[in-house]
């Protein structure tokens, strides 16, 4: 029997179209070539990166930051603490223990009023919170107010009477307002909570410093070192109380000990300076007052003893322009002092013209209330210009050496 075929229709049925089922299928093609391509760039990526020594470094959580940050301050780096406060309060920016963490670090490094606001912001979170309250009195008793701090202070032991941190910001505040019984008071209170805060250690040594109780001072100085050991702030208050007790040599080495820890920290190479300026041995003061300012030009002091040093030595191009430097860069406190050494140094150096107008202006300046040495040493000055032939000839013009 044969089968016969119908040629008009196709050899192969043509499908039935299904356009919503297509669409769908062709979603899911792209879906997945998308995610090859993806993982294709990943798998370059990894391969460029591995032999470029890269890797992918996932964002630091808050608390890391913030126990890194505490780390870093713990050794004495206060810049690289605060940086990594500010980032963890940007990721968490109601977090009171992060506000006032960053706010601490920011009095350290003397921005008070950022930590003010800090302070103002913990309380606009949480009025009962202490730390708001205890943030913003440190930051006025730092920036020399501690008429606003005190009752800030004492509102805030009414939230909480054991926040120790309150009676370190206490104690110094009393001192700075002349109340030093009430500042002992504040220290010992804030003491018999807890004898291991190094601040409230500090802050109770200096109220014993300000009733002359050196020894029991240097006694709970030594404490917060112990507490602190990378915190220098303290390590410069000892030997300073060293220095006034002339126990000459522990300075000394308490100095070196700072720059063991920070071997560039051009203050205490001029605390050295001066310590070895005391004890007679000019030729080491000389050179860690030169050490000074090669680490930090911009401060006067340390131009200003350098000046005296060279200037002792009859050095007097060198004293003439480290007087120069510390004139530059002072905020008032060595004006006199440096200018009319620097008028002295010009006329030892033969410029008569310049070191007469320093002088002059100086006598100006300790007419106003210096003491009778720096004004007898300025008309010694003038005096000896006048008596100078040299310097009448010298002159462009006559110099008038009338008052």
């Amino acid at each position: 029997m044969k089968i016969r075929r119908d040629y008009t229709q196709p050899f192969f049925r043509q499908p039935k179209r299904h356009p919503i089922r297509n669409m769908f299928f062709a979603a899911v093609l792209v879906l997945l070539l998308g995610l090859a391509i993806l993982w294709q760039l990943d798998a370059v990526k990894g391969i460029v990166e591995t032999f470029a020594g890269v890797s992918a470094t996932a964002t630091p959580q808050p608390s890391e930051l913030a126990a890194r940050a505490s780390a870093q301050f713990i050794q004495g780096d206060i810049a690289g603490a605060e940086g990594l406060l500010a980032k963890a309060v940007a990721e968490r920016p109601k977090d009171i223990a992060y506000l006032y963490q960053h706010g601490r670090v920011l009095i350290e490094l003397g921005r008070y009023d950022d930590a003010r606001e800090l302070g103002g912001a913990i309380i606009a979170i949480d009025a009962r919170d202490v730390r708001g309250f205890a943030l913003k009195a440190a930051a006025f008793t730092w920036s020399g107010q501690p008429t606003d701090a005190i009752p800030i202070a004492l509102s805030a032991l009414e939230l909480n009477p054991r926040f120790v941190p309150l009676y370190a910001t206490l104690a110094r505040a009393y001192v700075d307002d002349q109340r030093w019984a009430d500042g002992l008071d504040a220290g010992e209170r804030g003491l018999s909570i807890s004898g291991d805060d190094a601040d409230l250690n500090r802050a109770y040594a200096y109220a014993l410093s300000s009733v002359g109780a050196y020894s029991d001072a240097i006694t709970h100085l030594q404490r917060a070192i112990e507490l602190r050991p990378a915190y220098l702030p303290t390590h410069f208050e000892l030997a300073g109380l060293y220095l006034a007790r002339d126990e000459d040599q522990s300075a000394i080495d308490l100095y070196d000990h700072i720059l063991a820890i920070d071997p560039r920290n051009a203050r205490a190479m001029l605390r050295l300076c001066l310590a070895y300026r005391k004890v007679g041995e000019f030729a080491r003061a000389l050179g860690f007052c030169e050490d000074s300012v090669t680490n930090d030009a911009a401060d006067p002091e340390a131009q200003f003893q350098l000046g005296l040093l060279y200037y002792r030595e009859r050095r007097f191009e060198q004293s003439r322009d480290a007087f120069q430097q510390c004139l530059e860069h002072d905020d008032g406190v060595y004006n006199l002092s440096c200018r009319y050494r620097l008028g002295l140094s010009h006329y030892y150096t033969g410029d008569c013209t310049s070191g007469w107008t320093l002088l002059r202006d100086s006598l100006d300046l300790a007419r106003a209330g210096a003491d009778e040495g720096t004004l007898s040493n300025i008309l010694q000055g003038l005096d000896a210009i006048e008596a100078d032939p040299q310097c009448i000839e010298q002159a462009a013009e006559p110099i008038s050496f009338q008052d």
